[in-house]
C-alpha cells in the first residue's frame, strides 16, 4: 500500500476534487506528500504559501485529534486557510488528523470544489479508513 494509493482511492470513493495527505517534516510544515486530482482540478502540493500552522482548521487538528467535516468553508464555524477559498476555490472539505504519540503527524485531506456538499457517512468512512491506514504505517 502506497500513501499515493490511498488517496487515489479516496478521491473515487468520495467524489471529490481532490484529496491530499500531508506530513509533518523537519524541514518544512506539513508539506503534501500525495495527491489526487479530478479532471480539471489544480495541484496544491508544490504551493508553500498556505499558513497551514496559522488556520483555525490547524488548530482545531491539533487540539482535537478528531475529524473536521465542514459542507460549506464560506459559512464554517472553523474558517479553513483563506488561499484554500480564494486561490484553489474550495466549498467543502473534510480533514482528518493522523496522530501518533498524542501528536499530530499528518492530515488527510478531502476538497470539493463545485459548490456547498452535504457529506455522507459513506464518505466520513472512507476518510477514517484512509487515515487508519496511512496512520498504521507510520
Amino acid at each position: 500500500m502506497s500513501f499515493q494509493t490511498v488517496v487515489e482511492r479516496l478521491l473515487v470513493e468520495t467524489g471529490a476534487s481532490r484529496t491530499t495527505l500531508r506530513l509533518d517534516a523537519p524541514d518544512a510544515v506539513f508539506p503534501v506528500v500525495a495527491e489526487a486530482l479530478a479532471p480539471g482540478v489544480g495541484s496544491i502540493a508544490a504551493d508553500r504559501s498556505i499558513n497551514l500552522q496559522a488556520s483555525p482548521t490547524f488548530a482545531f487538528l491539533e487540539r482535537e485529534h478528531r475529524l473536521l467535516v465542514q459542507s460549506d468553508l464560506l459559512d464554517a464555524a472553523v474558517a479553513a486557510p483563506p488561499e484554500l477559498v480564494a486561490q484553489y476555490g474550495v466549498r467543502a472539505q473534510i480533514v482528518a488528523p493522523i496522530v501518533r504519540d498524542r501528536r499530530l503527524k499528518g492530515i488527510v485531506s478531502v476538497h470539493y470544489a463545485p459548490g456547498p456538499r452535504e457529506w455522507t457517512p459513506d464518505d466520513v468512512e472512507a476518510v477514517e479508513r484512509a487515515r487508519d491506514e496511512i496512520q498504521a504505517v507510520l
